[in-house]
C-alpha cells in the first residue's frame, strides 16, 4: 500500500490535493532556478535579486528592513546581512528617519536602479506561461492563490500579506468580494496581492 505522502507518486496518482501541492513545489523551483541564474550573472544572491526589485517598485514608506522581512517571510537578521551586501556594492544607500534614528528608508542609488531593472525580468518565463491561459482562468486561478495564502497566513505559516482579503476595508458578501474603501464589489481578476491601500483590521490578521 503506498505511503500517504504528498512527495510519493503513487499516492499522488488517487489524490488530486496532493497532485496539486505537489505542482506547486515544482513551481517554486521554477522561481529558484530563474532567480539562481540571474544573480549569477550578476555576482549576487537571489534574495539580493528579489530586494533590488523590490526596492525599485515600492514607495519609500516600504523601504524598510521591517518591510522587507515581512514581505520575504526572513529575520530582520537575515535581510539586514543582504542589505549591507548590498549596500557594499554600491546599489543602495541608507536615508535616516528624522523621526526615529534607529530606522532608515533604504534608497537605490544609479547603479542600484540600473542594475535592478535588468534583473526584475527574471519571472518572465512564468508570465508568458500565465498568459497563456484565457482571463476568465487567470482570475478563477487568482482568487484560489489567495485564498491559499490567506490560509497560511491564518496558520502563520507565513506573514500576513498586504492583499485585499486580509484588508479592514474587505468584506465577502455571499460568493462576491466588496471594498468598503471604493464602495464597489470586485471581480476575482480585480483582488489584488499588494494593494497601497491595504488598511490592517482593527481586530484579526495584522501584518
Amino acid at each position: 500500500m503506498a505511503k500517504e505522502s504528498t512527495f510519493n507518486p503513487e499516492h499522488q496518482a488517487s489524490n488530486t490535493s496532493s497532485k496539486v501541492v505537489a505542482a506547486l513545489e515544482r513551481l517554486s523551483e521554477a522561481f529558484r532556478v530563474l532567480l539562481w541564474q540571474e544573480a549569477k550573472q550578476h555576482g549576487i544572491s537571489p534574495i539580493q535579486v528579489q530586494i533590488l526589485t523590490y526596492l525599485l517598485h515600492y514607495p519609500d514608506r516600504f523601504k524598510t528592513v521591517t518591510h522587507l522581512a515581512s514581505h520575504f517571510n526572513m529575520t530582520k537578521a537575515t535581510i539586514s546581512d543582504a542589505i549591507k551586501s548590498v549596500e557594499s556594492k554600491g546599489f543602495l544607500k541608507r536615508k535616516e528617519d528624522i523621526k526615529d534614528s534607529r530606522s532608515h528608508t533604504l534608497i537605490l542609488t544609479r547603479e542600484g536602479k540600473l542594475i535592478a531593472r535588468k534583473i526584475e525580468d527574471f519571472a518572465n518565463p512564468i508570465q508568458h506561461s500565465v498568459n497563456t491561459i484565457t482571463a476568465e482562468k487567470q482570475a478563477g486561478l487568482l482568487e484560489q492563490l489567495l485564498n491559499m495564502i490567506q490560509d497560511l497566513n491564518r496558520n502563520l505559516v507565513i506573514t500576513p500579506q498586504r492583499m485585499c482579503l486580509n484588508c479592514r476595508f474587505y468584506e465577502k458578501k455571499g460568493k462576491l468580494h466588496y471594498c468598503n474603501l471604493v464602495k464597489a464589489f470586485l471581480k476575482a481578476g480585480d483582488l489584488r496581492v499588494d494593494c497601497p491601500e491595504f488598511t490592517m483590521p482593527v481586530a484579526g490578521l495584522s501584518i
